[in-house]
């Protein structure tokens, strides 16, 4: 029995340097991810046991509603304290108190989450393909175990990256309300001016009588 041809050898190891790419390319956004968030929030601390973050200051940033489309919990300081805070300059230009994003789920099962770990499936997807498709233009022994061999480990070896597939991401919080990222700002606008023209006062003195 002769050999694998150069061919099958050459198909086999792009395959395996296709998985690389899909597995280092996943690994890249998750880290750029992470680091991105860390740019957005800066110094501040979040508090899973709270559900809350802490600023430098030591003020606290409460949820205030989630983008159930994007899947991102918006959490918001309150405004008088926000608007007489000393470093606030130097904080956020926002009237409304600062305000910070989190995506509930974990990687890959937020927005870019799933936008990179779909990118990766299509590129590991293809390393699975190339074989198959060298596989049936040859019909030598030794070309189909060595071809059928690196389908099952890239098949293997790139099953996690589809397991988001089958998974399904946490559940949606219900002890806030849900709205898209310009509902939560007019909600923001009406609370201002509510609070600023006494409105705020006049509805909870009517829901207490």
């Amino acid at each position: 029995m002769t050999g694998p041809a150069a061919a099958t050898w050459l198909v086999s190891g792009y395959a395996v340097f296709l998985l690389a790419v899909a597995w280092g390319f996943d690994l890249m956004a998750r880290r750029a991810s992470h680091r991105a968030q860390r740019w957005r929030t800066g110094r501040f601390v979040y508090h899973p046991d709270h559900d809350a973050w802490q600023c430098p200051t030591e003020q606290w940033l409460w949820p205030t509603s989630f983008d159930p489309t994007h899947r991102v919990m918006r959490y918001r300081a309150k405004p008088v304290v926000c608007n007489t805070c000393p470093v606030k300059a130097d904080c956020t230009t926002s009237d409304h108190g600062r305000e910070i994003s989190r995506q509930v789920d974990p990687w890959p099962f937020s927005e870019a989450g799933r936008f990179h770990r779909g990118i990766a499936c299509v590129v590991a997807v293809l390393a699975i393909v190339l074989p198959i498709g060298q596989a049936v233009a040859t019909h030598s022994a030794a070309d189909l175990l060595v071809l059928g061999t690196v389908v099952a480990a890239v098949a293997a070896c790139s099953a996690p990256l589809f397991g988001h597939l089958w998974r399904t991401p946490v559940d949606s919080p219900e002890h806030v309300p849900h709205r898209t990222a310009h509902e939560d700002a007019v909600a923001a606008t009406i609370d201002r001016y509510s609070t600023r023209w006494g409105m705020g006062t006049t509805a909870t003195q009517d829901d207490g009588r």
